[in-house]
């Protein structure tokens, strides 16, 4: 991996000196340690834990503000065509330190606020360092880099059933979860979503790659992905994967249709070669997540729920699931709408739940998580940050742009769609970087694009 950053690095000083300062350098390290996490290397200080996607960010606040302060550096706001986006960023994270007035757990409050400020930091840094179609083409480079490392863990995890120290799955002896795999991850949910949320980055990257080598490895790695998804059992994420194909096969043309098809079915087919014992079951396993959802359904809908906080019996996944929406939407409207406060969900739903949720206390759902903690008007901005994101991706990508902008935007575009279910895996989205990574290279491309159109007019 180290050898992969040096060789950009290196590359990016060959093609262009003047933006190879020390502030670039380390904001490309945020971006790399950003995807691996606590995983990487990480020191309990007591009051909060080190590593080094935190240690570089706070370096680069420091120069940042430092070269601001000594060598009176200004931000050229003129160039900044994304400006109702940062205002609503700006305003949640204010609207989360106010909220923290009324919050009944201050600890959970703290971390979800600061999660907040390094996830809004991710996106200012991405749209002031990434200006060119270059550096897209670097951040693409870089996320496909770590796509394959984890791919391959995965694997590895999944016919060993050998895990890393902090997986919840390390040392663990019973088959039916031994050979899960949770990457470098705590659980197998968010190590689905990171592989949801790549699978389209990758697709886009190599289609139109000229060398055969390069392009079958990657579309391998695609469905080395698909099949790990389906082995975690994150029916969320599978989901994801299906309206992401879906959306590709939508907006691509016939003949790239056709021929993504052809590769992803050959690519299947030396898979289940390899891993002929494992792949048999797969296409079932498939089907049978996606039933269960429709069958959940229909069980929690047939079934009567009783106000209570007792423990009910054989209560189905989604009928839990539906009881943690009913418990949010009651914690919300006994704080007015204004939300419970960040990070607080799961301490109302250990000391007032009232309907069985089978002592599950996260959310599993990113969108009931902003609407409990942070109150309706946060939840209506952010529903209009996202799909007012996308709907300009989306006429973008139909503009006449290059076949690398095109590409870019299509592997955000795809992925950005794909997140309305990914997001629904992990137990929580606000300290999940690849989710904060995404947004922030996706509005850079849109601030990128919109200058660029500008200046050509």
């Amino acid at each position: 991996m180290l050898r992969i950053i040096t060789k950009m690095l290196l590359r990016i000083k060959e093609n262009n000196p003047s933006i190879f300062t020390i502030e670039k350098i380390i904001y490309y390290l945020v971006v790399v340690t950003g995807f691996f996490g606590v995983a990487l290397f990480s020191v309990n200080l007591g009051v909060f834990t080190m590593f080094p996607f935190r240690f570089f960010l706070l370096l680069l606040w420091i120069i940042f503000l430092g070269h601001i302060l000594v060598k009176r550096r200004k931000i050229d706001f003129q160039k900044n065509k994304i400006q109702r986006y940062f205002i609503f960023l700006v305003f949640w994270l204010g609207y989360a330190l106010l909220s923290l007035t009324w919050s009944a757990s201050f600890a959970p409050a703290i971390r979800n606020v600061l999660f907040l400020f390094m996830g809004i930091s991710l996106i200012f840094f991405s749209f002031y360092y990434l200006k060119e179609v270059a550096d897209f083409q670097k951040i693409q480079w870089i996320w496909f880099a770590v796509f394959s490392i984890l791919v391959v863990l995965g694997f590895w995890e999944h016919l060993t059933g050998q895990h890393l120290l902090l997986s919840r799955y390390y040392g663990e002896t019973s088959r039916h979860l031994m050979f899960r795999p949770t990457g470098i991850f705590l659980n197998q949910n968010d190590y689905a979503t990171f592989l949801a949320l790549s699978i389209p980055i990758a697709i886009s990257l190599f289609r139109k790659e000229n060398k055969r080598l390069s392009r079958f490895l990657a579309m391998e790695m695609v469905t080395g992905a698909m099949y790990l998804i389906v082995i975690t059992g994150s029916r969320a994420n599978i989901l994801a994967v299906i309206l992401e194909l879906i959306l590709f096969l939508f907006i691509l043309k016939f003949k790239q249709k056709m021929r993504l098809i052809l590769e992803l079915f050959v690519c299947m087919l030396i898979l289940m070669i390899f891993l002929s014992v494992p792949m048999q079951g797969i296409f079932l396993q498939t089907v049978r997540e996606i039933g269960s959802i429709v069958n959940d359904a229909k069980v929690a809908s047939d079934e009567k729920t009783v106000v209570t906080k007792e423990i009910t019996v054989n209560i189905s996944s989604m009928n839990s699931r539906v009881n943690l929406i009913k418990n949010g939407i009651s914690f919300l409207l006994s704080k007015a709408g204004f939300g419970v406060g960040p990070g607080n969900f799961e301490y109302y739903m250990s000391n007032f739940a009232i309907y069985d949720t089978k002592n599950g206390s996260n959310s599993h759902n990113w969108w009931l998580e902003i609407l409990v903690n942070y109150g309706i008007i946060i939840f209506i901005g952010y529903t209009i940050f996202y799909f007012s994101l996308i709907l300009k991706l989306g006429k973008i990508y139909y503009r006449k742009i290059s076949g690398n902008e095109k590409r870019i935007c299509e592997g955000f575009l795809v992925s950005l769609v794909g997140f309305s279910f990914a997001s629904l895996g992990p137990s929580s989205i606000i300290a999940f970087k690849p989710h904060w990574l995404l947004f922030a290279f996706a509005l850079a491309f849109l601030n990128y694009i919109l200058n660029k159109e500008e200046t050509q007019v």
